[in-house]
């Protein structure tokens, strides 16, 4: 019984040190989203995205102040920044987020975070780049595996 009561009191022990260190993590992670400006980044992420959608589908554009107020509502910074506090916290320590924060708190910190989305866009259209340029070669590679399955699936019959 009184190795029981012990087992008890070392888990609860151990719940209440690891929710500190959860609060401390999800801390240092608000912290991180407010260094990586996260919120301008969200806004104009969510108008890039809704510029796509009306260029692709042009008669959505009579709804365009509905999907304005939809993805404000549900996509906002202020909608999920607990969420993705949460994220960060899940996917790093608090010791790491307060190393992530000193680093963007940076010049070179700074910088990455400004350049970052459109090194990202050029990373994307050299893809897509390599892709088009040798897309022949997915064709028949494609044709080539399909016509595999259709032989194995001839010979399992």
């Amino acid at each position: 019984m009184k190795i029981l009561q012990i087992l008890y009191v070392v888990a609860g022990l151990s719940l209440c040190t690891w929710a500190q260190a959860d609060a401390a993590a999800e801390r240092e992670a608000e912290k991180l989203l407010a260094h990586m400006d996260m919120e301008a980044s969200m806004d104009a992420s969510i108008a890039g995205m809704l510029d796509l959608q009306l260029q692709q589908n042009p008669a959505l554009a009579p709804y365009k102040n509905v999907m304005v107020k939809f993805f404000k509502k549900y996509m906002s910074y202020d909608s999920i920044k607990g969420d993705m506090a949460r994220i960060y916290a899940d996917a790093f320590t608090a010791e790491e987020l307060k190393e992530l924060n000193a680093f963007y708190s940076t010049d070179v910190g700074k910088k990455t975070i400004q350049v970052m989305p459109e090194l990202m866009v050029q990373g994307g259209q050299l893809g897509a780049q390599r892709v088009q340029a040798n897309i022949g070669e997915l064709q028949e590679m494609i044709a080539a595996e399909s016509q595999r399955i259709q032989q194995l699936q001839q010979n399992q019959q």
